[in-house]
């Protein structure tokens, strides 16, 4: 577990969240090369689909089942694909060092709720992007109401279905 929190946090510490870009050190993405994989691993990171690939849910599942299958743990399946798809975000010159690490940390988050949770669990998970300021006023709202924005989202989808 100790590896997984560091390579989930690699791409945020190489600059700070709330730091000035402008005085940013710039963004870095973990090399798949620091990972301690197995050769057989290794064999199989060729066949796992890179980048924005990753973000369409079949592709993503499609890999996540690819490594697990093949015996890579479940710390080194999430690590492995952020390391495949930090790349991309890197890559993209249009977002700042800044918007790329909330990108980054987006994608491992869902990674590692998808990798993570057990396969008895029926929910469905979807990734919403919400302009920034939509999403801090669901923030607020959600700690008003004692709750996660994820709790405070799902009840309120579940109240709008009934």
């Amino acid at each position: 577990m100790k590896n997984l929190i560091f390579f989930t946090l690699a791409a945020a510490a190489t600059i700070n969240l709330y730091a000035d870009p402008v005085t940013a050190a710039g963004f870095e993405c973990p090399r798949l090369s620091d990972l301690d994989t197995p050769p057989l691993a290794a064999e199989i990171d060729l066949l796992v689909p890179k980048g924005p690939l990753l973000e369409e849910p079949s592709k993503l599942n499609s890999a996540i089942d690819l490594l697990r299958t093949h015996g890579v743990s479940r710390t080194d399946t999430v690590n492995h694909l952020i390391a495949f798809y930090c790349p991309a975000v890197a890559d993209n010159s249009v977002l700042s060092d800044v918007q790329k690490t909330e990108r980054v940390m987006q994608f491992s988050q869902m990674v590692t709720r998808l990798v993570l949770t057990p396969n008895t669990v029926e929910d469905v998970i979807y990734n919403v992007p919400l302009p920034p300021n939509i999403a801090q006023v669901a923030m607020a709202r959600a700690q008003q109401n004692g709750l996660t924005l994820e709790e405070w989202i799902a009840q309120l989808v579940e109240a709008a279905t009934r």
